[in-house]
């Protein structure tokens, strides 16, 4: 009995240390371990590497920052599985980090510390990229080309394209941004897209052009640009594909010297340019210009491998002869045959101040031949119009000699232009001067005339102050008289129809303003763009706008008079209906 006793408490003692040794196993520390793998260890300067990173029952996260001084992290993601084998529970976690090498040579992934444990180092070799990817059969490489690799002037276009050639499907692609400091970057129109054929390959090219204009003298690099996607990979049985390995691609930088201005340079401002061209147009009949009335006049300053907000404003000064105003200016930037070419258009109006020859002067820029290294200049010669006497308008003084057009440094460069508006956009006519030699009589009835001409002059000052004051008051519309009669307005209507049925556009724009000074009792209306300010009547406005259009055009001959006169009749109605129906006033805007 005693020993069945002692057999039951050796049984017992032997359960409970399996149950202790169990729960032991169990509570105590479970073991950690970490180790680094890469897929690869001989790659090329294009190529990325996956580095996965797995930790075993450890805690904490990879430090990675250890990494960015030679490699490029290009993404990263984790994962974690649980086990449990034979009565023992575990996890492993693994990190994945895709990375991109940033030099050639021999590099080293150093120790990666997780938690409190870290990884092993792993060396590395990086080889020099293809330099004939293209012959060697590559899937897709990247390629940069510079108009000039040579010195360069500071402000001097270079015209950088990059191209991505690739004969597999990608997904996902992309293309860093090019930035640079102190200089001004502007991409030229869209990503264009054609197939060149290489040896025995075909490939497809995306390419991408950039002007860039350096601001300061010295040294400036073009930094690398890298290209990254997925090669997309086909499903069976499926219309759709999946993403595939990362394609890595990138440029060597390039560094370029830019010079100074030369010395030698006495130009009032600086334009390195191919060429330089001034040019002139007149819109109205050059023939038939009248005193007193306005005529518009555009000069143009054109560039090759220069931005607009790069040109010089051009005005003109006014003198004894005629008043100028200047309007809004016009900036354009063209991609031709791989030259940008940009432009800038001022306009003028003038309005001679009395009959006879009038000159408008000569005008001269000078630019830097960046083909012959020369200074050189673009001249406008002057030209000499004759103005007829107007019979609405008194004799101005005598003339004096003309003054010389007034060339504007043009502001910091820009690629993005912001045009402004002057604040004598809109011409106006002058006051017209009369000079009057009174013979002093001894009797009053012989002054008689002189005290009533003084009197109508100075109330006619008087009035002719008090509606400038109220042109320069910019607020909401008012109320203003209503149109003329019908039979006063008509022979000037028609003879606007008649032109437009002609389709002349130059004849119709003179006939159309004639019409409105009289239709809207604006006797100061002078252009197009007055006559638009009149009316809020969209079909009107369209037409008016085809048909200024049509000044800046080259073929003139196309325009046709057919809208412009049925919008005319339309609006004439319109406005026939409202006076009808008792609205005796018309609501217009002042102009400014």
């Amino acid at each position: 009995m005693v020993r069945n006793t002692l057999n039951t408490l050796m049984g017992l003692k032997l359960q409970y240390i399996m149950l202790i040794l169990l729960m032991i196993s169990f509570s105590a520390p479970l073991w950690a371990d970490v180790r680094a793998t890469t897929d690869r260890t001989v790659v090329g300067i294009d190529e990325t590497i996956t580095l996965n990173i797995q930790s075993k029952n450890g805690s904490g996260s990879p430090d990675l920052d250890v990494l960015k001084k030679d490699f490029q992290i290009m993404g990263q993601s984790q994962s974690q599985n649980y086990s449990f084998i034979n009565g023992h529970a575990s996890s492993t976690k693994t990190w994945t980090i895709t990375l991109l090498p940033r030099s050639t040579g021999e590099l080293t992934i150093p120790a990666i510390k997780v938690g409190n444990e870290q990884t092993k180092p792993i060396p590395l070799v990086i080889q020099k990229q293809s330099t004939t990817p293209a012959l060697d059969g590559k899937e897709f490489f990247l390629k940069l080309h510079l108009s000039t690799e040579d010195s360069i002037y500071v402000q001097q276009q270079i015209l950088l394209t990059v191209q991505l050639y690739h004969r597999i499907r990608l997904a996902n692609a992309t293309l860093t941004d090019l930035e640079l400091n102190n200089a001004v970057i502007e991409k030229l129109g869209n990503d264009s897209n054609y197939t060149k054929v290489i040896g025995k390959n075909r490939y497809n090219v995306i390419e991408r052009q950039y002007a860039i204009y350096p601001q300061q003298s010295g040294t400036l690099t073009i930094p690398s640009l890298t290209f990254s996607g997925n090669k997309e990979i086909g499903q069976s049985f499926s219309l759709f594909s999946r993403p595939g390995r990362q394609l890595i691609s990138r440029t060597e930088p390039v560094t370029i010297n830019v010079k100074p201005i030369p010395s030698s340079y006495t130009g009032q401002y600086w334009l390195p340019a191919e060429s330089v061209v001034l040019e002139s147009e007149i819109l109205e009949d050059t023939s038939n210009i009248k005193a007193g009335e306005a005529i518009t006049r555009h000069i143009i300053i054109r560039a090759t491998n220069l931005l607009g907000s790069q040109l010089p404003a051009i005005s003109m000064a006014s003198n004894s002869d005629y008043k100028t105003y200047p309007d809004k200016e016009k900036l354009n930037n063209q991609l031709l045959n791989g030259k940008v070419i940009g432009s800038r258009k001022d306009t003028i109006a003038i309005i001679p101040l009395h009959p006879g020859q009038f000159t408008l002067p000569e005008i001269k820029v000078s630019w830097w031949n960046t083909i012959t290294n020369k200074q050189e200049t673009a001249i406008l010669p002057a030209r000499t119009l004759n103005a007829l006497p107007n019979p609405d308008m008194q004799t101005q003084p005598a003339p004096k000699p003309p003054t010389p057009a007034l060339v504007t440094k043009p502001q910091p460069v820009q690629p993005v232009a912001n045009s402004t508006k002057s604040d004598n956009s809109m011409p106006e006519r002058t006051e017209n001067t009369i000079e009057k030699i009174i013979t002093e009589e001894p009797h009053f009835t012989k002054n008689l005339w002189f005290w009533v001409s003084t009197c109508l002059l100075v109330l006619w000052q008087i009035t002719l102050i008090l509606w400038l004051s109220a042109r320069k008051k910019q607020t909401a519309p008012a109320v203003a008289t209503a149109p003329v009669q019908k039979d006063s307005h008509e022979p000037y209507l028609q003879r606007v129809y008649a032109a437009c049925q002609k389709n002349n556009p130059t004849a119709t724009q003179e006939a159309l303003v004639h019409w409105a000074k009289i239709y809207f009792n604006q006797p100061l209306l002078a252009g197009l763009s007055d006559i638009i300010e009149q009316t809020d009547d969209q079909a009107l406005i369209r037409a008016i706008t085809g048909l200024e259009a049509s000044k800046y055009s080259s073929h003139k001959q196309n325009w046709e008079g057919k809208e412009l006169e049925k919008a005319l009749q339309n609006f004439i109605a319109q406005q026939n209906k409202r006076n009808n129906d008792g609205d005796g006033q018309v609501l217009v805007e002042l102009n400014p």
